[in-house]
């Protein structure tokens, strides 16, 4: 009776010893004596099966019967990863990796809480030694081994808003030497590490960026993340621009240039790469390599007003204005850094190869969008070395002003100035106004660029000592100019009395033939010649008057009787013709005969 007593009190503490509590938030690690040990060698601490040492699966929180005296059991916290961390898991035990890889493959095996099934594999593999590529989730908590299992909290990866995030694999294939980045796979924003390798995900940089304003779960041991809070650890240059999202104003345009893709071709004129479909604005840059997209500039634009997220490994972004653009010469170091006429000096034109003068010009102009990547083309910002990103360079459009516009205006004023004088150059500012307009309309239309003002001031000499010897100068020439339209208009007057004098000259011949076909040449000659008398101014100082009468008396008497005979008769004659007399115009004191007519009227009348 009293050995069944004993034995009922030994069976009761062999009982108790049995039974194990593992309390809440906590993990029970069984470890197994006095039974056989497996021979696995892959299995030295832990073992997933009931063989001697550390038991891989474990208890959860509660009441466990277990073997007394063979089973002893440690009750371990279980892991909690809090919010906005994960998981980090490294695998203590296991087989070993095959491969060059350091991370191990994941195994199904509940999140790293059934550590038998996780060395035994899940039919596709078993778990091997080393850090894991799966992670474990923030915000929860896990039953895991620790005699397993190590896990080590890292931070989430987070993104702010309005800036992206590049990824660089540390693991997976080898890319070929002529790729700049590694072959795409959809991998879930890599946080599925498994995913990521299992397709071939190879080292180095990645296309896929990670959008702003976001957490990920992403392995640091598989990716490394570089955002606008670690930039500082890039070695390439990169800066917390690259970062940003790119931002096209409503007044300019941006010229995307491609750091990947196909060859271009050698022909200058292709020098800007056709569009390429489905890349949603190079978003995808995969999708535009896999579609035959180009190397280098690109035809298609970034549109005013959007945000872009886009990959500065990738593309390089240029800003080009579309706004109107006043452009002015000027004396050097007058323009501010950002101005794209800061090339554009003062206009200066030598006239006759001493007189300097200076003007003032401004030039509108407009660049459509369509016709912004092929200014980029032409000049610069086309390089595909280092990164890319958003590029506010005035450079490319400095150079265009310069190279087209400068030119275009310099060799005008130089074309006019070994022509003309100065006052014909002053003179023509009309002409030289609008001559030059179409100069620039014809060098910027070849461009597509609209012109819409041309704006020329006046001429001012550079010296001011100088203005002096150019008004002389210009007096002088003025001068000359005026005496010589003085003898154009004398040769013109003087043609003008010729004209006159004919006229007359041909009036008195026609009269004079008229008389003397009605009266008689002799008549005539005498009417003619007492009508000159009656006009003389006779001197005071003959017969003491001043009328005919008195310059009669001083005649000889043959010549006074021989020229009242003559009256006489033309009266007889008047009196006999009657009719036909008063037919003929009246009589009146002609004037003074000159040239031709003069010489007709002599020949009418003479003896």
């Amino acid at each position: 009776m009293i050995y069944l007593l004993v034995l009922c009190v030994v069976a009761a503490a062999a009982a108790w010893k049995a039974r194990v509590v593992v309390p809440a938030d906590h993990v029970g690690v069984i470890t197994r004596r006095f039974v056989a040990q497996r021979p696995e060698r892959a299995y030295k601490h832990v073992n997933p099966h009931n063989a001697r040492g550390v038991l891989a699966h474990t208890l959860l929180p509660g009441g466990h019967w277990l073997m007394p005296l063979v089973d002893s059991v440690e009750c371990v916290p279980r892991v909690h990863v809090p919010p906005e961390m994960i998981g980090v898991v490294t695998a203590l035990e296991g087989h070993n990796r095959s491969g060059r890889g350091r991370l191990a493959r994941h195994v199904d095996c509940d999140n790293f809480q059934d550590g038998a099934r996780f060395l035994l594999g899940d039919g596709r593999r078993k778990g091997q030694q080393g850090v894991q590529v799966r992670t474990l989730s923030g915000g929860q908590s896990y039953y895991i081994n620790p005699r397993l299992f190590s896990v080590e909290l890292r931070p989430r990866t987070y993104v702010p808003a309005g800036t992206i995030g590049l990824v660089q694999a540390r693991e997976g294939g080898v890319r070929p030497p002529d790729r700049r980045f590694g072959s795409h796979v959809e991998c879930d924003s890599f946080q599925d590490g498994e995913a990521f390798l299992a397709a071939g995900g190879e080292q180095g940089r990645q296309l896929a960026i990670l959008g702003g304003g976001m957490s990920y779960d992403i392995n640091p041991e598989l990716f490394d993340v570089f955002t606008v809070d670690n930039v500082t650890t890039a070695r390439d240059g990169l800066t917390e621009a690259h970062l940003r999202e790119i931002s096209i104003e409503e007044d300019d345009t941006g010229v995307v240039i491609t750091l990947d893709g196909a060859d271009g071709e050698d022909d200058p004129d292709d020098a800007v790469a056709p569009r390429v479909p489905g890349h949603s604005n190079f978003r995808l840059p995969w999708v535009f390599l896999a579609n035959g997209g180009r190397r280098g500039v690109q035809e298609e634009t970034l549109g005013k007003g959007s945000s872009y997220a886009l990959n500065p490994w990738f593309v390089r972004v240029m800003v080009i204005p579309t706004r109107v653009l006043i452009l002015k010469w000027h004396n050097k170091g007058q323009s501010e850094a950002d101005n794209y006429d800061a090339d554009l000096g003062q206009i200066t034109v030598k006239v006759q190869g001493r007189f300097e003068l200076a003007v003032d010009l401004w030039q509108n102009l407009q660049i459509p969008p369509q016709v912004a990547p092929r200014l980029v083309s032409q000049f610069g910002g086309t390089s595909a070395a280092g990164l890319g990103g958003l590029v506010d360079d005035p450079a490319p459009m400095r150079r265009f002003v310069r190279d087209v516009l400068g030119v275009a205006v310099t060799g005008y004023f130089n074309e006019i100035a070994m022509t003309n004088s100065v006052f014909e150059f002053l003179e023509s500012y009309e002409d030289v106004r609008k001559n030059l307009t179409d100069r620039v309309k014809h060098a910027l239309g070849k461009w597509g660029v609209e012109t819409l003002e041309t704006n020329l001031g006046d001429f001012e000499p550079t010296d001011p000592a100088m203005l002096d010897a150019l008004k002389a100068e210009l007096f002088e020439e003025l001068k000359g100019k005026q005496l010589d339209q003085a003898v154009k208009n004398a040769e013109r007057e003087d043609a003008i009395d010729q004209y006159l004098a004919r006229a007359e000259s041909r009036r008195v011949g026609m009269e004079i033939k008229g008389e003397v076909e009605a009266l008689g040449r002799d008549n005539v000659a005498m009417i003619r010649i007492v009508r000159e008398f009656a006009g003389f101014d006779v001197p005071q100082f003959i017969g003491g008057g001043g009328d005919i009468s008195g310059y009669l008396s001083t005649l000889p008497l043959p010549a006074v009787q021989d020229l009242l005979t003559r009256l006489r008769q033309l009266r007889v004659d008047q009196q006999l013709m009657g009719p036909a007399r008063q037919e003929l115009p009246p009589e009146g004191p002609g004037p003074h005969r000159t040239g031709e007519g003069a010489a007709d009227a002599g020949s009418a009348v003479g003896d």
